[in-house]
């Protein structure tokens, strides 16, 4: 019974592996921009372990195609659910001129991009 619990909360099996895999990319990304950090490497982190389900459960609660949310600096969970890639947060970590929040001009984790409701 316990198996199709997710589905009672009218959650599909695919809604479900991609929460999954959006908490686990939260997760190995704030790892490796922590390693990054402490190597030198960039100049800024805060971490978000543990915090991974909540965040995706709430932006997954969310219509994340009409609703906004205004992330805070360490919503990983919250920013990949809503669209952001693994690459947008590494060019924001390292302050690139790609960075779609701000093109590298402010502090990493400060997210605003209005496509994807932030």
């Amino acid at each position: 019974m316990s198996n199709i619990r997710h589905k009672e909360l009218g959650l599909t099996d695919e809604n479900v592996y991609e929460m999954f895999k959006t908490m686990l990319l939260a997760r190995k990304l704030d790892e490796r921009m922590w390693l990054l950090n402490r190597a030198g490497k960039i100049p800024f982190v805060i971490s978000c372990q543990g915090q991974e389900a909540a965040q995706v459960g709430a932006a997954f609660a969310l219509d994340r195609d009409n609703d906004y949310t205004a992330p805070y600096y360490r919503d990983l969970g919250v920013v990949l659910a809503f669209g952001m890639t693994a690459r947008d947060l590494m060019l924001s970590a390292f302050a690139k001129a790609e960075d779609p929040n701000s093109g590298g001009r402010q502090m990493p984790s400060h997210f605003g991009q209005k496509k994807i409701g932030f």
